[in-house]
């Protein structure tokens, strides 16, 4: 019950549990901070606020995503608790 009472007093928070720490998710980000710095700098104006704007809604459709993928997976946990606890 240890981990529910955490939850409940927000001691844990999944949402703030991050990957950003491993070696590849780094090594992705800043080669697509480099990609969008290099492509920025053609853009013009009117271009770039467009490039926010995809960009906004591609990090909505990621935290929709990542949000859906830990109920699902929140989900399956507790029916293999459940089938473990269930009797035969």
């Amino acid at each position: 019950m240890k981990i529910i009472e955490d939850l409940y007093y927000g001691r844990i928070s999944p949402y703030e549990l991050s990957i950003s720490a491993t070696p590849e998710y780094q090594k992705l980000k800043a080669q697509a901070d480099r990609n969008e710095d290099s492509l920025r700098e053609s853009l013009s104006d009117e271009q770039k606020e467009l490039l926010d704007k995809l960009i906004e809604t591609v990090t909505d459709i990621s935290s929709i995503s990542e949000r859906d993928m830990f109920i699902n997976g929140f989900r399956l946990g507790v029916k293999l608790m459940i089938d473990v606890m269930q009797d035969e």
